[in-house]
């Protein structure tokens, strides 16, 4: 009876011990400054550019990741949670390819409204940063792993982003800088309403997970706060890109 009602606790110890490093995200990201009401305007439109154009290489191999963490598991024994996780990969095809054509969108944009010309294929062709090579890193050592099964920690707490904070960076966004703005945020919107449905399915596979395997919660609880430490990295990084470009354009004037 004591037993089973530990594993029934599992998902429970799971959310309490991964909420360190929730709290070091909230710290981390630069999300504070980007939702203050003090927020600079070509900051924040600048940011908007950076996060799509930087974050192509933080989606364009999510289903494969996914696919083959699926995979690994199914070699490994985990039947039923690698069948789920290759079915999930392919409700992620393709998404990094929303991120470009907002990074265009928002670009032209830009350059309707002010002297300063953007280019979006310059934005698109900078190097990868070592935040995002990180996150990289992250999903190809956990599939090689014989822990593959730390993927859904993986999507549970990044798919979990988008339910958190991407309705109030939107929110945000069309406040500073008006309401056509979402018109190149088609990722981030997306994501707001298929999360909601992907962070339920993650949570039910991680509850089902944890109470076949009650031995593996603190894997998924170092290697989802892993990624979000390598997420926080990432958006700290596209501030600091918009803060820098920012102060290049320095007195910046709108087209008349």
């Amino acid at each position: 009876m004591l037993e089973t009602q530990v594993k029934r606790n599992l998902y429970a110890i799971y959310e309490s011990q991964i909420e360190s490093a929730r709290l070091r995200f909230e710290q981390n990201s630069g999300l504070e400054k980007i939702f203050s009401p003090d927020i600079d305007s070509t900051v924040l439109e600048l940011y908007l550019i950076y996060f799509n154009a930087h974050g192509v290489a933080m989606t364009d191999a999510v289903e494969d990741w996914i696919n083959r963490a699926g995979d690994r598991c199914l070699q490994l024994g985990y039947t039923e949670l690698g069948q789920l996780l290759r079915t999930h990969a392919q409700q992620e095809a393709g998404h990094h390819l929303m991120m470009i054509e907002d990074t265009h969108s928002l670009v032209a944009s830009w350059n309707t409204r002010y002297t300063q010309q953007l280019n979006a294929e310059w934005f698109l062709s900078l190097p990868i940063a070592e935040s995002t090579h990180r996150y990289r890193q992250l999903h190809e050592d956990v599939i090689a792993s014989n822990t593959p099964f730390a993927q859904v920690a993986i999507e549970y707490e990044i798919e979990m982003l988008s339910v958190r904070y991407g309705s109030q960076l939107i929110q945000q966004s069309q406040k500073v800088l008006g309401s056509k703005i979402t018109e190149g945020l088609t990722f981030m919107e997306e994501h707001v309403s298929v999360d909601i449905g992907h962070t339920q399915l993650n949570a039910k596979l991680l509850k089902n997970f944890l109470q076949e395997y009650p031995e593996n919660v603190n894997v998924l609880v170092e290697i989802g706060g892993k990624a979000l430490d390598a997420y926080a990295g990432f958006l700290n990084h596209c501030l600091r890109s918009a803060q820098e470009h920012a102060r290049t354009l320095a007195g910046i004037t709108q087209v008349s």
